[in-house]
């Protein structure tokens, strides 16, 4: 027979708290002792949302080299954007960490002026085939959360990026494949689209600060990848980054039916970005293609 001790989810949740609190302290004292100038480095994971982000940020964070500010941690961010910079200065002033990890994936359009202010930071461009992006945000967010999104950037003028209107190029690429009546797939992969192409319009592709990493080599490769991660971070590699990592999201579930054009647009720049890493060999099968 089972007995129910009154308070005993009250008691766990403390316990719990405890510990975090614990784990956190021992996290700082061991940074400051592996870190005595106490100069952290800052990095931001950006790119595309459901691109493999999550799962970098959760291997990463296993090394205690690293500080983690997820985009849910209150601490830096608000409604899962970057807060003033004024802010992530003071977090970075404060840390002990060789590396402090942000992942501001909704501002990715601003990685010009993050550039320019942190120059010694370090960016991960993650990227990862559409067709798979299209299924999980349409699972995680819902039907209509992308193509509102599209939408609103059509009738509004991009305002959603008011802080730095994103280029030309960026808004023109997606006002010209845009119609009314787009379907919530279409919309997820304008979506895609858009922020993928900011790589090259906002001329990352120029700059060894940044590296661009392919969602599906790293999950067939781990060991290799977070190898040439940690180097490009300045941290010497750790084999439980690469551990637990394996590659059966791939294609997991059929392509979406997208239109056409769409389609051919998100395809070519699939195609750069996967000859960008040296991989187009890799490149899953056209959707006309698949089986």
């Amino acid at each position: 027979m089972k007995i129910k001790v009154r308070g005993a989810g009250k008691l766990h949740g403390i316990l719990n708290g405890l510990m975090k609190a614990g784990e956190s302290i021992r996290r700082e004292v061991w940074q400051r002792i592996d870190n005595p100038t106490g100069a952290a480095r800052p990095a931001f994971l950006i790119g595309c949302g459901r691109s493999g982000t999550s799962m970098l940020v959760h291997q990463l964070n296993k090394s205690m080299r690293i500080e983690l500010y997820n985009e849910d941690n209150p601490a830096a961010f608000e409604r899962w954007r970057l807060k003033e910079l004024s802010v992530i200065d003071r977090l970075i002033a404060e840390s002990h960490a060789r590396v402090i990890l942000f992942k501001p994936i909704l501002d990715t359009y601003r990685a010009r002026t993050l550039m320019a202010k942190y120059l010694d930071a370090r960016f991960i461009f993650t990227f990862r085939h559409f067709d798979d992006v299209i299924n999980s945000s349409l699972k995680r967010f819902g039907r209509m959360n992308r193509i509102n999104h599209i939408n609103s950037w059509i009738q509004d003028d991009f305002s959603e990026f008011k802080l730095e209107p994103p280029p030309n190029v960026s808004r023109t690429a997606i006002q010209e494949l845009w119609r009314p009546g787009l379907s919530p797939e279409d919309g997820a992969a304008l979506y895609w689209l858009f922020y993928n192409r900011l790589y090259y319009d906002l001329d990352l592709d120029k700059s060894e600060r940044v590296m661009l990493m392919r969602y599906e080599s790293v999950v067939s490769d781990p060991v290799r990848h977070f190898k040439a991660l940690s180097e490009f971070l300045g941290l010497p590699y750790e084999p439980v980054l690469a551990e637990g990592v394996f590659s059966s999201s791939i294609r997991r579930e059929s392509a979406p039916e997208i239109d056409l054009a769409i389609r051919k647009a998100c395809e070519a720049l699939w195609l750069r970005l996967s000859d960008e890493v040296g991989v187009r060999s890799e490149t899953p099968q056209s959707h006309e293609n698949r089986a």
